[in-house]
């Protein structure tokens, strides 16, 4: 469960009578600093619609916020191990236990206005990834991943949950995006500025073959 006044954001994207398959990508990529150099986006969600009848999908994003540590696994998927939840402003230092193996995380005290900060304190080098809590899930849904983070060095992620849409069918959910997606994103929004509850529509244009989202409501 999430903690009281932690902010919610259902999102539904649905389709009928499509007219094609269409494969889409939802993943935090805006405004990001460092991008696809110290920080690379996580796929969050790859959600296909079929040619005809109904097709719905309904996938939550809160502000509930965690720094993880993190490992790559097959076909660059994102794995997260140990977790931290933070608050916007806060920071957090990571440090080892006597064994050498079991990171740490002190107690947040204040940071940066507006983002997530964490210190490596642990002698190593660390794969870390920021993420959100999913009410539906134990463990947090990482959406940033920081490769190699030095020891005496500083993790920062801007806490602005912009989220981009991507028609493309070659990506799958937790995937690390090692460079930009190619095509132009369909959607782009800061979700913090819709209510919590938002349904859109995809639809495709059988003339110019292009697809859009259109919010209903």
């Amino acid at each position: 469960m999430s903690p009281p006044g932690t902010i919610v954001r259902n999102l539904t994207f649905q389709s009928n009578d499509l007219g094609r398959n269409v494969t889409i990508v939802l993943a935090f990529d805006a405004d990001v600093d460092g991008l696809y150099d110290t920080v690379y986006p996580v796929v969050w969600k790859v959600l296909t619609f079929h040619k005809t009848g109904l097709c719905r999908f309904d996938v939550t994003y809160t502000n509930d916020l965690a720094i993880s540590e993190a490992d790559i696994a097959d076909e660059n998927l994102v794995q997260t191990g140990a977790n931290f939840r933070l608050k916007t402003g806060q920071q957090t230092t990571l440090t080892l236990e006597d064994d050498g193996d079991t990171l740490c995380f002190s107690p947040p005290v204040d940071g940066t206005s507006g983002y997530l900060t964490a210190e490596n304190k642990t002698g190593l080098v660390q794969d870390l990834a920021v993420g959100f809590f999913d009410p539906t899930t134990s463990s947090p849904v990482p959406t940033l991943f920081f490769k190699e983070v030095e020891d005496g060095s500083n993790v920062a992620a801007k806490c602005k949950p912009v989220l981009r849409v991507y028609v493309e069918s070659d990506y799958q959910e937790t995937e690390v995006l090692v460079d930009a997606i190619d095509s132009t994103a369909i959607w782009e929004q800061d979700l913090h500025r819709l209510f919590r509850n938002t349904t859109f529509n995809l639809g495709w244009d059988i003339f110019t073959g292009r697809c859009t989202v259109t919010k209903t409501k």
